[in-house]
């Protein structure tokens, strides 16, 4: 499982508190498993999806994540959910799983890869 964008975009970008950027850097994000995209989003909140889901990742508690977005009235655009057979990815917007079933370091590496990206990202000189 793969979490990537591209085209980040910090046109609206007007302010500095966290909520500006949280709503207002944008990127195109796509899930892929096993060289296979199975879920694509343009003009996604990659940035507010990275704290949600780092946030999700160092709970030791860990239950099922959902993300809640400020730019989305559905709640679940991103889901990841335990299963018997692992973790599975998902989303809201399709009836299926979108990924198959991996294993929890597998699924930490992919999201700390992701979110190490979008840190990376945003640090870089414009």
């Amino acid at each position: 499982m793969l979490l990537t964008y591209d085209r980040l975009d910090v046109s609206e970008l007007r302010g500095t508190s966290v909520a500006d950027y949280l709503v207002s850097v944008q990127a195109d994000f796509r899930v892929v498993d096993n060289d296979r995209c199975v879920f694509e989003e343009l003009a996604f909140p990659v940035v507010e999806l990275a704290r949600a889901l780092l946030q999700w990742v160092n709970d030791p508690q860990r239950v099922d994540f959902e993300f809640d977005s400020m730019s989305f009235e559905e709640r679940g655009a991103v889901r990841v959910r335990s299963s018997a057979r692992g973790w599975i990815l998902g989303t809201v917007f399709e009836a299926a799983d979108a990924c198959t079933p991996a294993d929890w370091p597998d699924v930490e590496r992919s999201i700390r890869a992701f979110t190490a990206k979008v840190a990376a990202d945003l640090s870089a000189p414009r």
